[in-house]
């Protein structure tokens, strides 16, 4: 089931775009770049750049570019999001996904008003929405794409520690699965010659995947892996030569 939802992303394809209303001349708070990996070859990047809104909204907005292969033929993928979240909160309240390679010009978004989600979904020209009550305060940590650990990891209370579990909305198939973090003991690596302290998190997608997320002290993604689909997500600078 995990495999197939993993590959069906990428069936999605459509020109880049930034969010409804985003301030672009807002200037760039953060910065970075992961290397994807793949069965323990580098398959892909994505870089991703924030702002903060005059209104304090944070804006985010990355791209992406990754091969993937059915096992006979590899692809190169491309895509952009862009997604707006309430400062201090990190909730969701609007997200966009659009493709830039293939054909199909297709695409989804997210709205997110009054705990009502509105998914419009575009594939293959013809558009479908899909609205949703759901529970405040829930997290939209989408399939590959890694930035969004951030927004759920800094939603972990420190304080309270133990195991924590938030709502996640998955836009591609408009339906929410339970994400449970559990903070382990923290750790050390090496960045050139100077070493960086890093939270290590139990990461749980329901009853289908677990892993390892990663974070430095600001709560920013430094690696993570999920080993069922054979995946690593590496700050770039943290990746050996």
């Amino acid at each position: 089931m995990q495999q197939r939802l993993f590959f069906c992303l990428f069936l999605l394809n459509t020109p880049s775009d930034c969010l409804p209303g985003a301030e672009k001349d807002a200037p760039v708070t953060y910065t970075q770049e992961y290397s994807i990996v793949l069965k323990g070859a580098v398959s892909g990047i994505e870089k991703v750049t924030e702002r903060i809104s005059r209104e304090g909204k944070v804006l985010a907005n990355s791209t992406h570019e990754i091969l993937v292969t059915d096992g006979v033929e590899t692809k190169r993928m491309m895509f952009t999001t862009s997604m707006s979240l309430q400062k201090g909160t990190w909730f969701p309240i609007h997200y966009s996904c659009r493709y830039s390679s293939g054909e199909a010009r297709d695409s989804y978004e997210v709205s997110v008003r009054d705990g009502q989600v509105v998914r419009t979904l575009t594939r293959s020209g013809r558009t479908s929405v899909t609205k949703l009550q759901l529970q405040p305060g829930f997290a939209i940590v989408d399939f590959n794409v890694y930035y969004q650990y951030d927004y759920l990891l800094q939603r972990y209370d420190l304080r309270r520690g133990g195991k924590q579990t938030f709502m996640n909305f998955l836009p591609l198939i408009a339906a929410e699965i339970p994400v449970a973090l559990t903070r382990l003991e923290d750790s050390t690596v090496r960045v050139g010659d100077k070493a960086l302290e890093v939270r290590n998190f139990r990461i749980e997608f329901g009853s289908s995947w677990v892993g390892i997320a990663r974070s430095d002290k600001n709560g920013r993604l430094v690696h993570l892996i999920l080993q069922d689909k054979e995946l690593e997500v590496v700050r770039k600078d943290l990746l050996p030569e």
